[in-house]
């Protein structure tokens, strides 16, 4: 008695090999050089393709970009510091100016203000002595 094959499910032991249909080729399968229109294609190697890399000749230097870059990321901080501030000023002034961020807010905004009056008090002095 023929034995089955372990994951055939139905039992028998009749393994049938499907036909392909005219003009189809199976890319599972590798074809025989006597099968197909043209034996001679499948014993030709494919041509070897070359690649070439070639590097872009930028004309930028890399200290003009590091700069560029280093003056864009100063200007961000700076904008984000501005909207921040005016931002907190503007909800304090139409706001509630008695909420624990506004008085926080005038608390610090008194002591910045009074460290940039110095300091420009001690550039003036620097300045006039020299």
């Amino acid at each position: 008695a023929p034995k089955s094959h372990p994951l055939n499910v139905t039992g028998s032991s009749d393994v049938r090999q499907a036909v392909p249909a005219e003009g189809l080729v199976s890319i599972l399968k590798k074809r025989n050089d006597t099968v197909g229109d043209h034996p001679a294609q499948m014993q030709q190697k494919p041509a070897k393709r070359r690649v070439r890399f070639q590097e872009i000749d930028d004309n930028l230097d890399q200290d003009e970009v590091g700069s560029g870059s280093c003056i864009l990321l100063i200007l961000l901080c700076l904008a984000t510091v501005f909207l921040s501030v005016g931002g907190t000023a503007l909800y304090c002034t139409l706001g509630n100016m008695e909420s624990a961020v506004c008085t926080d807010f005038a608390d610090n905004m008194d002591f910045y203000y009074t460290r940039l009056l110095q300091g420009v008090a001690g550039l003036k002095h620097w300045v006039y002595l020299s």
